[in-house]
């Protein structure tokens, strides 16, 4: 059953004594909870409680949905979030898929969306909103950061293991275009479904194609059982990874993650500011290290509100203009920008996992090899396809 996180929905649009409702949808329960999940609500509810807990002269109530990966349960539940309780934003993590159906509602609706979980580039790109923001990497920027360095490291023939769903093969088509653009080639590609609990058969055809590197197009779980299980097949080493969230690294253990390579727009240990907010944030949630997608959701909502308050309504359109004009002052993300389509561009870092006699504590787990400029990495909005913007 999907968790609907609020009593007595309305039915009649909201008066100005009631709650200043933004609407959360989620995979709560599912494969993408761990990146997003419970933690992502946390981080929302952060942010609402930083601002100071009011807006517009309402309270601001912050309702959760869990929409299990499915893109018709999340389109239903964001329209109870917009139809019954009068949602003025839905934030969004969990599978792109749905957070891409969920988007192309809330626009219909003229209600703002912040994608803080969807890493697909559709969300800044042609399924665009002129009421949306992108807050987390897509798949061009994931893939472009990890394969060129690998390219010219020596790794040219590659072999993908895609998640066999808009973000997976959104990221395999663009890290193929990266690797071609650097000077090597694609040998192959196996495709899996969500959820895949046993990568033999996909890792026994990589192993076979003679490729020099195992590019995988997947995250969550799929990620985690494709690491571990090709250390069995001995081919751990050649593994490219695009998409790893701290909870990953946590799941695979510094013995199996140790040296992998990929690139993050947030890592707790980056700066101040960052080891602030995480030692906050780790003392409500259980002492779990926060992705960068609980990152974007804090960043995304602490900007969203100063934007309603900028702009003395939650009218879409209107905030939209106050959002794009307005810094994004948290300082979770370095040196960002929004761009014409709702894109942020944030400086990438890639990193790589530490070795365990590296690691100082449990959360200790990357150091930094190289700071990438957002400016270098992210498609302009000129050339993303969104058909909102010419620039």
């Amino acid at each position: 059953m999907a968790l609907l996180l609020a009593q007595g929905p309305l039915s009649k649009p909201a008066r100005a004594d009631a709650p200043f409702r933004i609407g959360v949808v989620e995979d709560l329960s599912g494969v993408y909870s761990g990146n997003g999940g419970s933690s992502m609500v946390l981080a929302t509810r952060m942010a609402v409680e930083d601002f100071g807990g009011t807006v517009l002269g309402r309270a601001i109530e912050v309702i959760a949905v869990d929409h299990q990966n499915k893109a018709d349960l999340g389109s239903a539940l964001a329209r109870q979030l917009v139809d019954d309780s009068h949602a003025s934003a839905l934030v969004l993590g969990g599978a792109s898929s749905v957070g891409l159906a969920v988007q192309a509602y809330a626009k219909e609706k003229r209600v703002t969306t912040l994608d803080a979980g969807g890493y697909a580039s559709q969300f800044s790109g042609p399924g665009c909103s002129p009421y949306g923001s992108q807050w987390v990497p897509s798949t061009n920027e994931l893939a472009n950061a990890v394969a060129e360095a690998i390219v010219k490291e020596g790794g040219r023939r590659w072999f993908f293991i895609t998640a066999d769903y808009v973000f997976g093969n959104g990221l395999s088509a663009a890290a193929s275009q990266a690797v071609k653009a650097a000077g090597g080639s694609v040998v192959g590609e196996v495709k899996h479904p969500l959820g895949t609990a046993d990568m033999s058969s996909p890792l026994l055809e990589a192993q076979a194609s003679g490729a020099d590197v195992i590019g995988l197009a997947n995250a969550g779980p799929d990620l985690v059982n494709a690491i571990k299980q090709g250390r069995d097949f001995g081919v751990s080493s050649k593994m490219a990874a695009m998409l790893v969230f701290t909870n990953n690294t946590v799941a695979l253990g510094l013995d199996v993650a140790q040296g992998i390579r990929f690139s993050v727009s947030f890592y707790w240990d980056l700066n101040d500011d960052t080891r602030a907010w995480t030692k906050r944030f780790m003392a409500r949630n259980g002492n779990a290290v926060p992705t960068m997608g609980h990152a974007a959701g804090y960043s995304s909502t602490l900007h969203y509100l100063q934007a309603v308050a900028k702009a003395g309504t939650d009218d879409a359109a209107t905030v939209d203009a106050a959002f794009k004009a307005l810094p994004i002052t948290d300082k979770l993300l370095d040196n960002p920008h929004m761009l014409a389509n709702g894109r942020v561009v944030m400086d990438m870092h890639l990193v790589e996992v530490k070795t365990p006699a590296e690691s100082k504590s449990p959360a200790d787990l990357y150091k930094v090899v190289e700071t990438i400029p957002g400016d270098t990495l992210f498609t302009p909005a000129a050339r993303s396809g969104c058909p909102f913007t010419a620039g």
